[in-house]
């Protein structure tokens, strides 16, 4: 709370826009903040663990071509998967250390109190700052990557003899001999939409430090101008 020094001219505008109420609804935005980094950070890593299920944990099961003789011939089933299987691997790989990292970032702000700090000082400037642009670049990779192995995954996989070698050797009643088949893509539009948060994210740290450092000057300027500002 402020005391008003009663010759200070427009003191209840700007102890209004800088003053306890501003200063309270900041510190209850960054507490937000910090927790949902923390969830944001966490859901990277469970995406991570989730990236080869569905209609990607079948293409690991048909990777090697299968040859299927026949009295006219050998039959070959070959997806060419092999490329989209060793892209979305490596960034699979690189997905686990770099979400374990963001979710290291995201307690980094804990630790420094970016969560109830009153004033930051520069231990918060530099965890918050860090944690922003980390978050910002690892989610343009990653976008970039999801887009790569969505590409290679409609493009580059022979979708006709999957269907085909999934087909094989049916007969009513009867469980198909190769029974792995999926196209579906959702696995990638989760990807989309997880990362677009994240920048958001890394968005919205930037904005809050911006807010915190204009409310830190405008509660240092009353103080200077003759507000007392009660000390429990």
């Amino acid at each position: 709370m402020f005391d008003r020094a009663p010759a200070f001219a427009g003191g209840r505008a700007d102890s209004d826009l800088f003053g306890e109420s501003a200063m309270k609804t900041q510190m209850k935005f960054q507490k937000i903040l910090s927790l949902a980094t923390l969830i944001i950070a966490a859901l990277t890593f469970v995406y991570c663990l989730c990236f080869f299920s569905g209609s990607l944990g079948d293409i690991y099961w048909n990777l090697e071509p299968v040859i299927i003789p026949t009295l006219t011939g050998d039959i070959t089933f070959d997806i060419h998967a092999q490329n989209f299987y060793d892209t979305a691997q490596a960034f699979n790989d690189a997905l686990f250390f770099l979400s374990i990292a963001f979710i290291v970032g995201a307690v980094l702000l804990y630790v420094t109190a970016c969560n109830k700090r009153r004033n930051y000082y520069v231990s918060n400037y530099v965890s918050i700052i860090a944690v922003a642009i980390y978050a910002a670049v690892f989610a343009l990779y990653a976008l970039i990557m999801v887009s790569k192995c969505l590409d290679l995954f409609i493009n580059d996989i022979d979708w006709a003899t999957y269907l085909e070698k999934y087909n094989y050797n049916y007969v009513e009643g009867t469980q198909r001999r190769f029974p792995y088949y999926s196209d579906d893509k959702s696995i990638f539009v989760i990807g989309y939409i997880l990362f677009i948060v994240v920048i958001v994210d890394a968005v919205a740290l930037a904005l809050n430090l911006i807010w915190k450092i204009k409310l830190m000057r405008g509660e240092k300027q009353l103080l200077e101008q003759g507000f007392v500002k009660e000390v429990a």
